[in-house]
């Protein structure tokens, strides 16, 4: 139930950033960036919830697995890494989305 709702969260997310547009060149201030930026943000946490809560979902799980199988060097502690590369990265389109860099 839990690893659902979790992909039903992104996949809006996801929804919500087709519907409202973005367009591609540099970061333009508006809510298709805010969108897009807290949608890559949800990624990041999930990878950080996935490093400490392994056990509770199938989602979860399937993250770790990715970081564990997929990546280099191959360990449980990328999932640190995913997790800073999103908040850098979505922080940035949400804050410059919100106009304030």
């Amino acid at each position: 139930m839990l690893g659902t709702t979790l992909i039903a969260a992104l996949v809006v997310l996801f929804v919500a950033v087709l519907q409202v547009g973005i367009q591609s060149g540099p970061i333009r201030p508006g809510a298709g960036s805010v969108l897009l930026g807290l949608y890559i943000l949800a990624w990041g946490f999930m990878f950080l919830a996935s490093y400490f809560y392994s056990y509770k979902t199938f989602f979860f799980r399937g993250l770790l697995w990715f970081c564990e199988h997929l990546s280099f060097p191959a360990n449980r502690k990328m999932a640190f890494f995913y997790f800073a590369l999103a908040l850098f990265i979505g922080g940035m389109g949400v804050l410059k989305g919100l106009a304030l860099l």
